[in-house]
């Protein structure tokens, strides 16, 4: 790969599936070429500091992925077949190829032991926001109509809008002092016990 005295050159890689629209960087940044052919640098930024991810898309191909995924394949060799992509300094958001490595699951998660990462935050994070919560779908006038695994379930079998049907059963505001009572015609709510 680069050598000493080239650590602030950048290198260009096309990435496989989507050559020709979009490229690589050994800086971590990526190219598109949809819209202008010389191409140009994609903003892509997470405020909270963690990992910065893209939906690449061309016809009928589409890859959700991380950008430090797509720096490892492009510019380091693995020639163990090692599955996962560590940040050598666990900065999530310095995706230089210098800076990461290919390692196994159990070398990651010994790394991020050895560099202090708080798994008990994640999980916690998890539990409370992420994890699948069941949704049940109601009349307006309150008569049981269906359960739903997830919001994500309850939107794609209704047709109704996944951010309102959570706004309706979180009871969250959805402007200042204002809750959305009912999406799509329906009232929803986290089944008993599930909403807290």
């Amino acid at each position: 790969m680069r050598k000493d005295n080239q650590l602030d050159l950048e290198f260009w890689e096309e990435i496989p599936l989507f050559e020709g629209v979009y490229q690589i960087s050994s800086h971590g940044r990526l190219k598109s070429f949809k819209r202008i052919g010389g191409g140009y640098i994609l903003s892509n930024v997470n405020i909270k500091g963690g990992y910065l991810s893209i939906v690449l898309s061309h016809r009928e191909e589409i890859r959700y992925t991380r950008i430090h995924r797509l720096v490892a394949e492009a510019f380091i060799p693995n020639p163990e077949g090692k599955s996962q992509v560590n940040h050598k300094d666990t900065n999530k958001q310095n995706n230089s190829a210098d800076n990461l490595e290919w390692v196994t699951p159990k070398e990651n998660v010994q790394d991020a032991i050895m560099n202090g990462v708080d798994f008990f935050s994640g999980m916690n994070n998890y539990n409370k926001y992420i994890r699948p919560k069941r949704i049940q779908q109601f009349t307006l006038e309150g008569e049981f109509i269906e359960e739903y695994l997830n919001g994500t379930e309850a939107s794609y079998q209704t047709g109704v809008c996944h951010r309102n049907i959570l706004q309706v059963a979180s009871r969250d505001e959805y402007k200042p002092g204002l809750t959305r009572k009912q999406a799509g015609g329906f009232i929803w709510k986290f089944r008993e016990g599930e909403n807290d």
